[in-house]
């Protein structure tokens, strides 16, 4: 009886597996690909509780942005600015008046954006960053890993978020969630073509951050698009150097200090090629 009950949810997982992945392919169908496949690593120093002068810099930086691009990665808690007393008291609903400001502009220049900011859930806070396009919000994720002091204002996620775009499935993940293999091979589990890593890395961790976005495209093996603060904030130093990797590891495009974007085209071959290459997916069975 035990060996019939094991059996049976081994199948029934299968068939789970099977309909999700089925599902995932039928959703995947109904994104247009179009030519504009390219994603940009977004990079610029938010001002703290600012949220209008913030969303006039978030505006400019997608006027600036080649038409081409359909997916634009925005830094950690870039609607506020970083600091923690502020996310406490700008912190909204999701949807709610952030993310009811941050639509009209994916709209108009018709683009999919990943942006950080504060959410209120009750009584809990989290360190979010929220997928919206011109139709509304597409998901939310909440950072699972929250780093030294945050880990006091900020409730602790619990999940993965993947949201299906123009350039292909993307997973989510704040700053300091970079440091845990686990999280980046729980995307490469779920498929995922994108890593969008949204931060505000210090410069004191620079070689960190640019070692550990190479080591999640190649763990992947998928693209990983790291969207960083440039500049002081209230003390705090941050390194700039947004990227995007290709599923190799090898870094495609940066950004150095400044405002500035990191702009690759989303090519599915490339990722196909990367997992030829490095076949890590296939030898766990995710593939």
């Amino acid at each position: 009886m035990y060996v019939h009950s094991n059996m049976a949810r081994v199948l029934g997982q299968k068939a789970v597996d099977m309909c999700s992945d089925k599902l995932k392919w039928s959703w995947r169908a109904m994104i247009p690909m179009t030519e504009n496949q390219h994603v940009a690593a977004c990079q610029f120093e938010p001002a703290v509780g600012d949220v209008a002068g913030n969303l006039d810099t978030i505006e400019q930086t997608l006027v600036s942005l080649p038409s081409r691009v359909a997916v634009a990665v925005l830094p950690e808690l870039c609607v506020t600015g970083y600091d923690l007393d502020v996310a406490r008291d700008q912190a909204t609903s999701i949807p709610g008046d952030l993310t009811d400001r941050l639509v009209p502009l994916a709209a108009e220049h018709d683009v999919t954006l990943i942006a950080g900011l504060p959410e209120r859930d009750g009584e809990q806070l989290y360190n979010s960053l929220v997928v919206v396009d011109g139709d509304g919000v597409r998901d939310t994720y909440r950072k699972q890993h929250p780093w030294g002091d945050e880990a006091d204002v900020f409730a602790t996620g619990d999940g993965l978020t993947t949201v299906e775009t123009r350039i292909g499935t993307v997973g989510l993940a704040l700053c300091y969630d970079l440091n845990f293999p686990e999280v980046g091979l729980d995307y490469s589990r779920e498929g995922c073509d994108v890593l969008a890593v949204s931060a505000a890395w210090r410069t004191s961790y620079a070689t960190d951050w640019r070692l550990l976005l190479r080591a999640r495209a190649l763990d992947g093996p998928y693209y990983v698009v790291g969207s960083n603060h440039a500049g002081d904030q209230r003390g705090r130093d941050h390194a700039g150097l947004s990227l995007v990797a290709d599923p190799s590891g090898t870094v495609l495009s940066e950004v150095s200090d400044g405002v500035g974007q990191a702009v690759v085209e989303a090519e599915q071959e490339r990722v196909e090629k990367g997992r030829d290459r490095n076949p890590v997916r296939e030898l766990r069975g995710w593939s």
